[in-house]
């Protein structure tokens, strides 16, 4: 009778699993940057960024990007929802163009979300999972002016005051004078 029971749920587990497994889905997103590689760019400077829609598995995808930080350097060139069929790789770019007057150093959160997006029977869209990439996008000098700050610093460690030899010299007289002196004052102090 145990047995019976526990093959009976054995049973059902696969049966519940197999059904599942026809919703399976291995969508994801990949990108040439991420938290340990952050994208540098200097100031008044547009970049193409792309991020690479990945469904390996399952059933054709729709994905819908947005983003959800960075929005005020970062624009998405394909901003409408994007058909990803199953066993494909689809590419979506977006910019990040970075103003004139902007900081060396300044660092900008950037994120971008894609959603799966399913059709009802009714026509209306529904919202499913969704993937995220995010990365900083760090302000850097261009290679002319880092060249240039390079020079600057290199003709500061040239101009450093340094002690001369006439110091030297000078430093080197003061010390006798000062010995000089002490032995005339012991000497007279023996006489007397």
């Amino acid at each position: 009778m145990i047995t019976n029971k526990y093959c009976q749920r054995i049973g059902i587990l696969t049966l519940f699993i197999i059904l599942l497994s026809s919703y399976v889905s291995a969508f994801g997103v990949g990108s040439a940057y991420h938290k340990e590689y952050p994208l540098k760019i200097s100031p008044g400077e547009t970049k193409e960024v792309i991020f690479n829609l990945q469904n390996p598995v399952g059933t054709d995808i729709t994905a819908r990007p947005s983003l959800t930080k960075g929005s005020e350097i970062m624009q998405l060139t394909d901003s409408k929802d994007i058909a990803v069929p199953v066993g494909s790789s689809i590419d979506v770019k977006a910019m990040v163009s970075i103003p004139s007057d902007t900081k060396i150093g300044d660092i900008y959160p950037v994120e971008i979300t894609f959603t799966t997006v399913t059709r009802s029977e009714s026509g209306a869209f529904a919202l499913g999972s969704s993937v995220g990439r995010d990365f900083n996008v760090i302000i850097v000098p261009t290679p002319k002016e880092e060249k240039k700050l390079e020079e600057e610093k290199a003709k500061l460690t040239e101009q450093k005051p340094g002690v001369s030899g006439t110091t030297y010299i000078i430093g080197a007289l003061i010390l006798i004078a000062i010995i000089l002196a002490i032995l005339f004052i012991t000497k007279k102090k023996k006489r007397k």
